[in-house]
């Protein structure tokens, strides 16, 4: 499966004769509006590899579901800000008191979002239900992206919602 989507991955968007490569380059996600105000930010990670640092949010409907133990309905968005660590001389990230890197500059977005009928152009061996996801720049417009990687990421977390951090946004969620 990771060889498939990682085929589908390197191709550009609109290349080959795949059947498969449109639906895996558009998305039927949109960027949300006022995410910030009405989501709950639900889990903070540090990525020192890439030296960056992100910050989880869920819609009120995914944080309802996740509350209640139930699986992501249709009309759920997550929302990942991916903000690149400021550095110390030693070109190492700077800490903050909370654990996390301090953030400086926001250089894009990741998503992911579901609503009826999303998944039906995915092809199986990829498909994570009714799943699309999006990346966007920092002025919150849709980047060129295929989603083959995203899929075959998430295929296996078909038992959480092919979410990473459902345990992190039930905990969030029961704790509000």
């Amino acid at each position: 499966m990771g060889n498939v989507a990682a085929f589908f991955a390197s191709l550009p968007a609109g290349a080959g004769k795949s059947d498969f490569l449109p639906a895996l380059a558009r998305t039927q996600m949109v960027f949300p509006k006022g995410y910030r105000s009405s989501y709950l930010l639900h889990h903070t990670i540090n990525f020192p590899a890439t030296r960056r640092v992100r910050y989880y949010y869920a819609n009120p409907a995914a944080a309802q579901a996740a509350k209640e133990g139930r699986a992501m309905p249709n009309g759920t968005v997550l929302m990942a800000e991916v903000h690149s660590a400021k550095l110390d001389a030693d070109k190492k990230p700077v800490v903050g008191a909370d654990g996390y890197f301090v953030r400086e500059q926001l250089p894009f977005y990741t998503g992911m979002a579901r609503d009826a009928g999303w998944g039906k152009d995915a092809p199986e061996m990829l498909r994570n239900e009714e799943w699309n996801y999006a990346a966007f720049t920092s002025a919150k417009q849709l980047r060129p992206a295929n989603q083959a990687e995203c899929l075959a990421c998430h295929k296996p977390l078909d038992k959480t919602s092919y979410m990473f951090t459902l345990d992190r946004l039930t905990a969030a969620a029961k704790a509000r």
